[in-house]
C-alpha cells in the first residue's frame, strides 16, 4: 500500500470513492433526492480539485496496486465547536468497505498526525454520524475523546454527528 498527498491527478478517483463510502455510511434505508442531490452538488471533481489545491488543506491517498482505496483530508482553519478554539478538522476519512480492518484508516491517520506535527500542531478534531458505530468504534479505539454533537444539514434533514478530540502525542 502507498499512502502519499493528492494530486489532481487523483480528483476524480476521490470523487467516486467519497460517493461510494458516503452512499454505505448514510444511505442505509436507499437513495432519495435529497442525497442525491447533495452528492451531485458537493461531490465534483471541481471540488474534490478545490481542496487539493488549497493551501489551508492537506489531502492524502492510499492506493494498492494503482486502485484509490482510501482518503483523508485536513482542514488547517477550522473552529473546533466546543471551545471556538482555531485547530485543524479531519474533515474526510474514508475507506472503501471492501478494505475495512486492514489497517488503512490507521496508516493515513498516521501520516496525517505527522503533517500537524510538522506544523506544530498537536491537536484535531472531526465529526462522525451518530449512527456510524464502526467509525464511532475505531475513533475511539485510537484514543479520540467525544464530549460534544454537531449536527449536519441536509435541505430540512438534521443528522446528529458526534464530535471527537484527539490530541498526539508523539
Amino acid at each position: 500500500m502507498e499512502i502519499r498527498q493528492a494530486t489532481s491527478d487523483d480528483a476524480l478517483n476521490i470523487k467516486y470513492l467519497k460517493t461510494q463510502v458516503w452512499l454505505h455510511t448514510y444511505a442505509t434505508r436507499g437513495i432519495s433526492t435529497d442525497y442525491s442531490e447533495y452528492l451531485d452538488g458537493d461531490f465534483t471533481v471541481e471540488n474534490c480539485l478545490k481542496k487539493i489545491e488549497n493551501k489551508h488543506t492537506f489531502c492524502l491517498v492510499a492506493k494498492q496496486d494503482g486502485f484509490l482505496i482510501g482518503y483523508c483530508e485536513l482542514d488547517y482553519t477550522a473552529t473546533y465547536p466546543e471551545s471556538k478554539q482555531n485547530t485543524a478538522e479531519m474533515t474526510v476519512l474514508y475507506v472503501s468497505e471492501h478494505f475495512h480492518e486492514q489497517g488503512i484508516g490507521k496508516a493515513l491517520l498516521i501520516e496525517a498526525e505527522k503533517q500537524l506535527v510538522s506544523l506544530g500542531r498537536y491537536t484535531y478534531w472531526l465529526s462522525c454520524f451518530i449512527e456510524n458505530q464502526n467509525a464511532i468504534d475505531f475513533y475511539k479505539h485510537l484514543d479520540f475523546k467525544s464530549n460534544a454533537s454537531i449536527f449536519f444539514s441536509m435541505n430540512d434533514q438534521q443528522y446528529e454527528n458526534l464530535v471527537f478530540l484527539k490530541e498526539i502525542r508523539m
